[in-house]
């Protein structure tokens, strides 16, 4: 599970920024990570690119949709909320695939962001 997840409450949290500073911050995080990922993998293995094409089509266009939604459309209540749904299906999505418990600290991220 990646970490930019957490990566956005956190500094929102320990006010250590704006919410736009915040998802700016998120936002070039897990483009650097994700980039990185893939240069590494590209050493040792070779990826096919045209397989991902549906993945990277709906990451460009989630992001587009979300900046505008954020921007333009939402108050900051309702994007902080809908955050917290996406940090609740992150840890459900990371518990059916790891089989762990999810720590308390994640829970208590959860409950002060919704």
């Amino acid at each position: 599970m990646a970490a930019g997840v957490y990566l956005v409450p956190l500094i929102i949290m320990l006010n250590l920024g704006t919410q736009k500073e915040a998802a700016a911050a998120g936002v070039v995080f897990v483009w650097i990570v994700s980039f990185l990922g893939l240069v590494l993998r590209l050493q040792y293995n070779s990826i096919n690119l045209l397989e991902y094409i549906p993945l990277i089509t709906a990451v460009i266009l989630g992001g587009f949709l979300g900046s505008y939604l954020g921007s333009f459309k939402y108050s900051a209540k309702t994007m902080e909320k809908s955050l917290g749904v996406v940090i609740l299906i992150a840890i459900v999505f990371s518990r059916l695939l790891s089989y762990r418990v999810c720590e308390p600290l994640i829970l208590f991220q959860i409950l002060i962001v919704l």
